[in-house]
């Protein structure tokens, strides 16, 4: 095997591993800040929708980085991702820890009605938390047979778009409204 083909075959394998769906896979993200925290919301109504928060998006790199968009990657059967939305912290008094009915609830803001930030990217400082997060409207289409998880966030950073995934666990389950 020839010196060239050699070089060539280990640049490509070299960067497999750092590129999925044509972003290079990141790590500026806090992976670990939620992957203990379980959101759960046992009260669900089946033809109802709620919103789902993704984990906060917090910067750990010596560099600042544009936040472009946020999805979540396993959706089991009962539920269905009907869009998302960036929302910012200031506009919701903190990140919710919960879902919550599209049009709100005591105690708990309509987030349907909040300025919407997915057109323009959020930059996220180094070393800093986000002020914009992602949130998914999700539609309870009947029994759920799992758990909402893997989030994933997309950003650009130092001219490279990068994705990355990061822990999330949300429990949709049906039960008694809260009224």
């Amino acid at each position: 095997m020839s010196a060239v083909a050699v070089s060539a075959a280990t640049i490509w394998f070299l960067s497999k591993d750092s590129y999925e769906d044509g972003y290079r896979v990141g790590n500026a993200l806090d992976g670990d800040i939620q992957a203990g925290l379980e959101v759960t919301s046992p009260h669900t109504q089946v033809g109802n929708e709620y919103w789902v928060p993704l984990p906060t998006a917090d910067n750990v790199s010596d560099q600042p980085l544009t936040l472009l968009r946020g999805e979540i990657t396993q959706v089991p059967q009962g539920l269905k991702i009907v869009g998302y939305k960036a929302l910012s912290h200031e506009d919701t008094d903190g990140h919710p820890l919960s879902a919550s009915p599209v049009k709100g609830s005591p105690g708990v803001p309509n987030l349907t009605k909040l300025p919407d930030h997915s057109s323009r990217p959020s930059l996220v400082p180094a070393h800093e938390p986000g002020d914009v997060f992602w949130a998914a409207r999700v539609r309870v289409t009947g029994k759920v047979t799992g758990d909402l998880t893997g989030c994933r966030y997309y950003y650009r950073q130092d001219g490279t778009e990068y994705r990355q995934d990061v822990a999330c666990n949300s429990k949709i389950r049906l039960g008694p409204p809260l009224d």
